[in-house]
Formats: structure tokens, C-alpha cells, sequence
């Protein structure tokens, strides 16, 4: 990123979703980042991208922001490592970034495109994984999956999901990137992204993520260290409605709210201790527009945003 004139480099994703298990199991290529490939003044692993090759070109000044560290999880040698650098000459702020896809980036224009991506033949619930992150100034990581359906070479996001946070994590520490559906149609290609910073500026240049054992995985979840384990959320466009269903080891005490983007509750729904069940929240009455659906759960709250067109 550039002073005065930055490259954003930003995911967006609306949450819509509904949870589909199915068997068979797609993997991610190179999941935990051990081979990578030389090409003399930069490396990268294999099947990602980075903007290291455009980093690298820069006379002089020149910088990786991705690198192989031995700093790893599990029983492999190597993680992927990404940092948010300055570059002096031209004055340049780039974030560590990596992508299953294909990065094109242009350091003269500030321009960028992401294409491609990697087959998936499956419908996964959540990406998973362990990280560590050590962030300066304020930073923010992000660590999100698309899945995308191409038709008569037209381009159809399916369904995504992220993870991010501004927390510190010095010690490896799992992740979980649930998936929204848009759509029961199966795609047939996966792009997944990961930012040392997420956010559009910064102003500290020295935060790193470390990233490892990256996996698809086909479950609800149980893992009582995520918000979202247990819960399913299915967005009805076709009667207007949005679905909560719950199935939780042992009751919980629940509160569901729909909050426009003006802080405005429009529905609330405090079920009491719930093993299994669901909510609906009927939204055909209210405006199109952003919301936000906040789950509250002991110790825990979840929240997803959505796009409702009624």
C-alpha cells in the first residue's frame, strides 16, 4: 500500500449460509505450507501466490512480505510466515498476502486483480487451521474462502466464509472460517486468502501471521472455543426468513437479536436453555438492507452479517 494512494487488498463478504454435510473430502493443496519454490530472488509455496515476485522487482528496496519459517505446527517442518513491511523507495506499505489463486499485481498503477483458484468437489462447512499472530498499531488479520461455480464463463460466488481478529495470539492457536451458502449449487472452485493486515490502512509496519494445517472440514462443529459450534444458519430468500438451528452437547441458555445498521433491534427471541431446536426470524416486513444477527450464548456471541432483500 502506497501513502496517499494504497492498494486495498479486501475480501467482501456478505454472510448468508447454511451448513450442508456431504461425504468425500477436497483437499487443500500444499495445507501446510512444505514445499515452496525458488525463483532466485523470492520463494513461494506451491499452488499460492503472493506479491512477492512484485515486492522482489523493486530496485534496491526491494522486500519478501511471505516466507517459509520453521516456527511450524504438528508434525511438519515449515509454516507459511506473512509481514506487513514499509518499503522506502517508492514509498510503499504492503501487507504480508497470500492466495490459492493467481495475484496480479501492478506496483506502477496500483492495480490488482485475484483469479483462479484450486477444484473443490464438495460443500464444506468451515475452513480450519492453527495460527499465530503478533500484531502492531491497531492491525487486524484476515483469513478467509470463497467458493466460486463458473458457468458459460461466467463467475458465481457460491458461498464464503472469514475469520478475523485484532488479538493478539503468540502461541499456535486454531481457527475456524465458517461458510455461508448463497445457493445449493456445487461449485467447483476454492480461492482462500490470508492478510498479515486487514485493514485498508496501517501505520505499523512489523505484524506477522503465522499460518499451518489448513483443512476443510464437514462438521457443526464442537469445539468450545468457537462461537459458531453447534449452530447452523440457513438464509430462506425464498420466504424471506432466516434460520438458526442449534444442537449442542448439553441446554444453553440463548438470546437471539436482528439489528439494522442503525443499532435499531427489529427482532429479539430469548428461547431459554435449548439442546436442539431452531429459530426463525421472519424478515419480509422489514427494509432491503444490511443486518446484523447476534447470538448470544454463556461466555460466547456470535454475529454474522447479512444482505436482506426482502
Amino acid at each position: 500500500m502506497q501513502h496517499g494512494k494504497k492498494i486495498l487488498l479486501a475480501l467482501i463478504l456478505l454472510m448468508t449460509g447454511i451448513t450442508i454435510r456431504l461425504a468425500g473430502q477436497t483437499p487443500i493443496p500444499n495445507n501446510s505450507f512444505e514445499d515452496w519454490t525458488s525463483y532466485g530472488n523470492y520463494s513461494n509455496p506451491n499452488f499460492w501466490d503472493t506479491p512477492n515476485q512484485e515486492l522482489t522487482a523493486i530496485p534496491f528496496f526491494g522486500s519478501e512480505v511471505v516466507t517459509r519459517s520453521t516456527d511450524h505446527y504438528g508434525t511438519g517442518t515449515y509454516s507459511v510466515r506473512l509481514e506487513s513491511k514499509h518499503i522506502i523507495l517508492p514509498p510503499l506499505d504492503a501487507p504480508g498476502f497470500i492466495t490459492l489463486g493467481k495475484l496480479t499485481l501492478d506496483i506502477i498503477t496500483m492495480s490488482f486483480t485475484i483469479s483462479g483458484g484450486a477444484p473443490i468437489f464438495d460443500q464444506p462447512t468451515h475452513l480450519k487451521g492453527f495460527y499465530k499472530y503478533l500484531p502492531l498499531g491497531g492491525d487486524s488479520t484476515l483469513i478467509g474462502i470463497g467458493l466460486f461455480k463458473t458457468d458459460s464463463a461466467v463467475k458465481d460466488t457460491i458461498a464464503s466464509g472469514y475469520f478475523t481478529t485484532k488479538i493478539a495470539a503468540p502461541d499456535w492457536t486454531p481457527f475456524y472460517a465458517w461458510i455461508s451458502y448463497d445457493t445449493l449449487v456445487q461449485p467447483d472452485t476454492m480461492n482462500i486468502i490470508a492478510f498479515s493486515t486487514a485493514q485498508e490502512t496501517f501505520t505499523t509496519p512489523g505484524t506477522v501471521l503465522y499460518l499451518d494445517e489448513l483443512a476443510l472440514d464437514y462438521t457443526t462443529g464442537t469445539d468450545d472455543r468457537d462461537p459458531a459450534a453447534g449452530v447452523d444458519l440457513y438464509n430462506d430468500r425464498e420466504t424471506n426468513r432466516l434460520m438458526v438451528f442449534y444442537n449442542f452437547p448439553v441446554p444453553e441458555n440463548i438470546s437471539v437479536s436482528l439489528y439494522n445498521m442503525m443499532g435499531q433491534q427489529v427482532f429479539f427471541d430469548a428461547p431459554g436453555a435449548m439442546k436442539a431446536g431452531r429459530t426463525i426470524i421472519p424478515y419480509d416486513r422489514l427494509k432491503t438492507g444490511i443486518y446484523i444477527l447476534e447470538l448470544i450464548r454463556p461466555d460466547k456471541k456470535l454475529c454474522r452479517k447479512y444482505f436482506l432483500n426482502p
